[in-house]
């Protein structure tokens, strides 16, 4: 069958995100002998002008739509996605008359929801390397869907759920078959690598357990550097991202893969996100280094032993705070990223965690990032949790871009806060603040990229930030009210 994929996603905040997922099922359905085709809407420069000319020339019988996320979380400057897609779908019905299949992370968090909201007519739940060609093969044939695990389709006026589906094992994506590199390299993107599937944490607010499951699936270190190894051959990219859950969980595989790195003799620039501070010893910092880390992002959301209680996080203040002071020893530039508002958040436990941030995450390389407000999310404990206390009604839709805030403590307060921290810290930001849209930025990037410096790029902005100018700037614009992240009436809460 003629099947085109497209990678619905448009936004470059921080990070430019590369279709790792999309890839996966556009090499698994290749290899099983149908014809491809490939339109990705982040670099796609003449956006749906291209998608329409793919279209009308590939003439697809079927058409796979990856959503990457409902919306950007973040409750200040909300950017909801389903509205850009909607206007892909609608393209693709006024054209063709291919079935339209959804899948992504998006809509394994939506589940068989997605169909109400997206004019599609499956959606597809989990992994689906397996599962979109089986889906294919029912398509040419009988149209038993019901047999596929992890499709839901409409049958009638109803919607058939499904569960969604986990591979036992994996292999590389395949991405170099299918994205322009060269338009992401100019735009400061890592190569995304996936090592593990699975997250057996329980932090009451994410949604990993709901698209990869609960339990672990990994790569060997042997595979994971082959792969590595063959897209430095045929792109040559400037870092490599791993992108799994938790980078450093278990530790010991996380040593493994460092020591297996080093030890093929593979040159690379690393970053990682997702670094749980319970896990990163001396041991692995050393080796991370060693193996070419540039940067990592650490994930401990606050620094007040209550809340960090209340997410089931899985470790202390203590563990942070150690945490802290070894990646400083280490050198490798940090993002830290902290929310605040979650159940049981006061002014004191806010106080504690911008304290925290203002007393040991206030070293030159390291950027603390704030979020306030929590996105809650379909599937979550946080989710439950809001039903059954009467924060929100019981049949409220998540779908909606719905927030969480501590009844104790106000969304202005908690914002007021943050401009007192970056008043005294200049490497302090908040996600509503996105530094690297500025025009500025944006120029830095791309003298970053011609000068042939390795991205993340954003393990400058923090430097950036503490010229005296900026800073200066910065605080200014808090005390005149300007500060891109003052409270807004953006989102629901």
């Amino acid at each position: 069958m003629r099947v085109l994929f497209i990678y619905s996603n448009h936004v470059r905040d921080l990070l430019p995100a590369p279709p790792v997922g999309l890839s996966y099922v556009a090499s698994a359905t290749q290899d099983a002998g149908h014809d491809v085709e490939f339109v990705d809407m982040l670099v796609n420069e003449r956006g749906l002008q291209q998608l329409r000319a793919t279209l009308e020339h590939f003439q697809p019988q079927v058409v796979a739509i990856s959503v990457r996320n409902i919306d950007n979380v973040v409750h200040q400057r909300l950017l909801t996605h389903l509205e850009v897609l909607a206007q892909q779908i609608s393209l693709v019905r006024e054209v063709s008359d291919a079935k339209i299949v959804l899948g992504g992370p998006a809509i394994s968090i939506l589940g068989c929801n997605a169909l109400s909201h997206i004019d599609a007519d499956f959606a597809v739940l989990g992994e689906g390397e397996s599962v979109f060609p089986q889906l294919l093969e029912e398509m040419e044939g009988e149209g038993g869907y019901r047999e596929i695990p992890g499709v839901c389709f409409r049958e009638s006026t109803r919607i058939i759920p499904a569960q969604a589906q986990r591979l036992p094992a994996f292999g590389a994506s395949g991405m170099e078959r299918w994205i322009s590199w060269k338009r992401y390299e100019r735009l400061g993107a890592t190569w995304p690598i996936q090592t593990k599937r699975g997250c057996p944490l329980h932090c009451t607010y994410c949604t990993y357990p709901t698209i990869e499951g609960r339990r672990f699936r990994k790569r060997s270190p042997q595979d994971v550097v082959a792969e590595m190894r063959e897209v430095k051959r045929v792109k040559n990219p400037r870092c490599f991202e791993f992108i799994d859950s938790v980078f450093n969980s278990p530790e010991s595989y996380a040593i493994e893969l460092c020591e297996e790195i080093i030890r093929s003799g593979l040159k690379v620039n690393l970053t990682t996100m997702g670094v749980n501070p319970r896990h990163l010893s001396d041991e692995l910092l050393t080796l991370m280094k060693r193996a070419g880390f540039n940067s990592m992002m650490v994930t401990p959301e606050s620094a007040s032993d209550r809340i960090l209680d209340s997410m089931r996080k899985g470790f202390d203040v203590e563990a942070v705070r150690q945490c802290a002071g070894r990646v400083r020893r280490s050198g490798i530039p940090s993002m830290w990223f902290f929310m605040l508002g979650a159940p049981g958040e006061t002014k004191e436990t806010a106080e504690e965690t911008v304290s925290f941030v203002e007393s040991h995450l206030n070293w030159k390389s390291c950027l603390p990032m704030f979020t306030t407000g929590i996105r809650i999310l379909p599937g979550t404990e946080l989710a439950e949790q809001s039903f059954q206390t009467g924060y929100l009604p019981k049949n409220m839709d998540l779908a909606q871009s719905v927030f969480y805030f501590s009844p104790a403590v106000s969304e202005e307060w908690l914002l007021r806060r943050v401009n007192q921290a970056v008043s005294v810290c200049p490497n302090v930001v908040h996600a509503a603040e996105d530094p690297s849209s500025s025009p500025m930025t944006v120029r830095a990037f791309r003298l970053l990229h011609m000068m042939g410096v390795a991205p993340p790029y954003w393990r400058f902005f923090s430097r950036f930030l503490s010229l005296s100018p900026v800073h200066r700037g910065r605080v200014r614009q808090i005390a005149s009210g300007k500060l891109q992240f003052q409270l807004s009436e953006a989102g629901d809460s």
